[in-house]
Parts: structure tokens; C-alpha cells; sequence
């Protein structure tokens, strides 16, 4: 029995020293320059304004590209951890059968 706990202490310190290996920082979005509003005689000139709408476009759809990066990655890692809970409950409730059955 100690033998089964001592093989389930292991499994878990496994499974802690792959979630050390996640990255330290997570990159932030690259999206520079930040559009700035215009300001009020900037606003008279269509010129101006088309480039602000333009700047805001292209700002508004690199960070909408950031967020679905960043979302696909958080699926990715919760499909990861569903899949390492059912592996380790598989294999908590294979070492308690294997110990009901030793006993």
C-alpha cells in the first residue's frame, strides 16, 4: 500500500514539474503605433480622418487577431488539463481497484 502511494505522489510531482515548464511571460499584443483621435481641425480635413479611421481599423483588427490567438491557446491548454484529469483519475481509480483487490 505504501508502494501505491508513494507511485501516486510521484505521478503527481510528474504532472507538477510539466506545468513548470509553462512559458514565464505571455507576449503582449503587437499593435504599435495606438491610433490617437484627431484633434479638432484635424477632424475638418477628409484626408485626416480617412487615415484615423483607417489607423483605427487596422489597430482594431490586430488586437481582435491577438484575442483569438490568445483564446485558441487557453482552449488548447484546457483541453490539455481535461485530458491529464482524466488520465490521472483513470489511474487513481485503477491503483484503488488494484488495492481492494490485494486486500
Amino acid at each position: 500500500m505504501i508502494r501505491h502511494c508513494l507511485a501516486a505522489a510521484l505521478a503527481a510531482a510528474a504532472l507538477a514539474a510539466n506545468a513548470a515548464d509553462a512559458p514565464a511571460e505571455i507576449p503582449k499584443p503587437q499593435c504599435e503605433p495606438k491610433p490617437q483621435a484627431p484633434g479638432a481641425q484635424m477632424r475638418e480635413d477628409d484626408f485626416a480622418m480617412k487615415r484615423f479611421r483607417s489607423d483605427v481599423k487596422r489597430y482594431q483588427d490586430c488586437m481582435k487577431a491577438y484575442i483569438a490567438d490568445r483564446q485558441a491557446v487557453m482552449k488548447a491548454n484546457e483541453q490539455a488539463i481535461n485530458a491529464a484529469v482524466e488520465d490521472y483519475n483513470g489511474a487513481m481509480k485503477a491503483i484503488n481497484e488494484g488495492l481492494k483487490h490485494a486486500d
